[in-house]
């Protein structure tokens, strides 16, 4: 994630269950074990790979590995090998690639049971190693049901589809291996209400709607953008333990916190603006939504030995953490993109062109 520390240097020469924490955001480079990516943020567009992911063999599976619905594999207690067949990606958040393949995080869904969702972390070697995941795409998926660990920056406590590396012990990872069966129009987001209740997480000190975890939803409008800088979402601190200003994404109507890593800034393929509210609210000016927002509900915390922690060793048995309330993780939307946040925007009277006629200085 941006402005993101790695745990340092000093995890990696620990025993093999601390390395698996070695890493805050969980992006790769080209390095083994992953380490946090500098370069690419959000949804990014790779540079090689055609994104067919072939024929592959993972529908086959092993002796012993149970073929399951996302359902039963949400159920499963960490780190079985499981397969999960004919699933459809609804949601890619990240996008890397380099000589030696494509990593991306991405979340699929059960497309005749879409309340059913599962994040999913392709490393860069697992096969085929050039897949580019896309919305549409239906896969098989083979790999290991995991619990995040709270050294995930934002994504810590998440259930997960991914290799074996985390667990491996000692020995070589088993991979994750990705097969595309074919492509289909992903099924409807959800929708809910803020008059229901949905998403209300009461500043982070809530995690509602655990039943919507890993699955797109709509929230529907009107919605306004109540809080460009909600406490919940804060920077824990800047590398020297100074002040920080920095916020993981917005609020609003409801109670509803939106994390903004793929709205932020400008794009890293081009640098085109994104849709970035908090700027427009944090200068004076407002946003609503009339039709509502879009994106996946799933967890969010802040990792801890981070932004001005001190070392791996000091806060090794940290929890993660949400500012402002006693909660190590809670739940927000993870909006894809700009279309899944289509927001009206009114700019601060400074910014306004004067009337017809107005008189100005």
């Amino acid at each position: 994630m941006q402005l993101r520390k790695t745990l340092g240097a000093a995890a990696l020469v620990t025993a093999a269950t601390m390395a698996s924490m070695a890493g805050c955001s969980g992006r790769d480079d080209d390095t083994d074990p992953p380490q946090a990516d500098a370069g690419c943020i959000g949804t990014c567009s790779p540079d090689s790979g055609t994104g067919d992911a072939g024929t592959g063999d993972a529908g086959t599976g092993d002796a012993g590995v149970q073929t399951v619905t996302i359902r039963e594999a949400r159920l499963l207690g960490d780190r079985p090998e499981i397969i999960l067949e004919g699933v459809v990606v609804t949601t890619v958040a990240y996008v890397n690639s380099n000589d030696t393949g494509v990593s991306a995080d991405f979340w699929v869904a059960d497309p005749n049971n879409p309340q059913d969702g599962i994040f999913v972390q392709k490393y860069r070697t697992d096969p085929p190693n050039t897949y580019v995941p896309a919305k549409g795409d239906v896969v098989t998926i083979q790999g290991y049901v995991q619990n995040n660990s709270r050294f995930r920056d934002r994504e810590g406590y998440r259930k997960v589809l991914k290799n074996n590396f985390d667990f491996r012990g000692t020995g070589a990872a088993t991979p994750m291996v990705i097969t595309k069966t074919g492509t289909m129009t992903p099924p409807n987001d959800i929708a809910v209400s803020i008059d229901s209740g949905f998403g209300n997480s009461d500043g982070g000190a809530g995690r509602p709607n655990l039943e919507h975890m890993g699955a797109r939803v709509h929230i529907q409008g009107p919605l306004t953008l109540t809080d460009a800088n909600p406490m919940a979402m804060k920077r824990l601190a800047t590398p020297d333990g100074g002040e920080d200003t920095v916020h993981f994404g917005f609020e609003v109507s409801g109670g509803v916190l939106v994390n903004n890593n793929s709205t932020f800034g400008t794009t890293t393929d081009g640098g085109t603006p994104r849709c970035d509210y908090r700027v427009t609210v944090n200068d004076g000016g407002s946003v609503t939504f009339p039709d509502g927002i879009r994106g996946v509900w799933d967890t969010f915390t802040h990792a801890p030995c981070v932004d001005g922690g001190t070392s791996t060793f000091s806060c090794f048995n940290d929890a993660g953490v949400i500012p402002g309330a006693n909660n190590t993780w809670t739940t927000a939307l993870y909006p894809e993109g700009c279309d899944d946040l289509q927001g009206v925007v009114t700019e601060p009277e400074t910014l306004r062109p004067a009337a017809p006629g107005a008189q100005t200085e």
